[in-house]
C-alpha cells in the first residue's frame, strides 16, 4: 500500500482539502504556519509518496489516493 503520512503531512493535507482541494505552497505554510522551505518539503515528500499532483510553480491538487485518505481518517 505504500507510505503512510505522518503527522505534518496528514495536517498539510487536511490544510489543502480545507482550502479547496488545490492550494500553493505559500497559502499552505500561511494556514500551517510554517515556513515555505518545510512546506514544500512536505508537499514534495506527498507527491513522491503519490498523494498530490501538481508542483511547487501551479500548486499542489488532492488526488484520488489523498481524498481516500483522508476519508478514512474521518471513520
Amino acid at each position: 500500500m505504500g507510505k503512510k503520512p505522518v503527522a505534518s503531512e496528514r495536517d498539510a493535507l487536511n490544510v489543502i482539502y480545507e482550502l479547496g482541494g488545490k492550494a500553493k505552497i505559500s497559502e499552505i505554510s500561511r494556514e500551517m504556519n510554517f515556513s515555505s522551505e518545510y512546506t514544500t518539503i512536505l508537499c514534495k515528500s506527498l507527491w513522491k509518496a503519490g498523494y498530490l499532483r501538481g508542483t511547487t510553480v501551479t500548486g499542489y491538487e488532492l488526488n484520488e489516493k489523498a481524498e481516500k485518505f483522508l476519508a478514512e481518517m474521518e471513520k
